[in-house]
């Protein structure tokens, strides 16, 4: 009898164990998250880039490169996932919050024209620039946003310092 509890007792700890394993999807974001991390990025929840002062909710996953240029005018998102915000100059691109002096000119239009439809913001703040990615329907390995980064941060690092 005394038996048949203890293996009852370890059953009930094991089950939820192995009852919580990962479902596909989040393996490959876990993999992706990872990727970033291992090529240099910096992942990190975020708001939506759309959302309203009162929305606090952090739904979004931003992938950030680090650049030396750290000065206060590095501040800005340009998002296309709604309707919200000042139209920009880029066709479907829309501004949350404030816009960027002309210096960021080519830095914007290249991530603009090299992004693909899974780029849902580009975001800067002093030290970093950065991509809000859908991540459940990536269409292009992260190698692909690493060299977009990559590439921005080379223009701002060459230019803008």
């Amino acid at each position: 009898m005394e038996w048949i509890l203890i293996v009852f007792g370890i059953l009930l700890v094991t089950f939820p164990v192995v009852w919580v394993k990962q479902s596909p999807r989040q393996k490959k974001i876990a993999n992706l998250r990872k990727i970033a991390r291992e090529s240099g990025l910096f992942v990190r929840r975020c708001r939506r880039p759309d959302a309203r002062e009162d929305e606090r909710k952090l739904t979004s996953v931003c992938y950030e490169m680090p650049c030396s240029y750290k000065e206060l005018d590095m501040k800005f998102c340009l998002q296309r996932i709604s309707e919200r915000g000042e139209p920009s100059a880029w066709n479907t691109w829309r501004w949350a919050g404030q816009k960027p002096s002309k210096k960021w000119t080519e830095v914007i239009q290249y991530l603009t024209t090299s992004s693909s439809e899974d780029v849902k913001a580009l975001t800067a703040r002093p030290g970093f620039i950065g991509l809000i990615l859908d991540e459940k329907n990536i269409s292009e390995g992260l190698t692909f946003y690493v060299e977009i980064l990559s590439n921005s941060k080379k223009i701002v690092d060459r230019d803008l310092e």
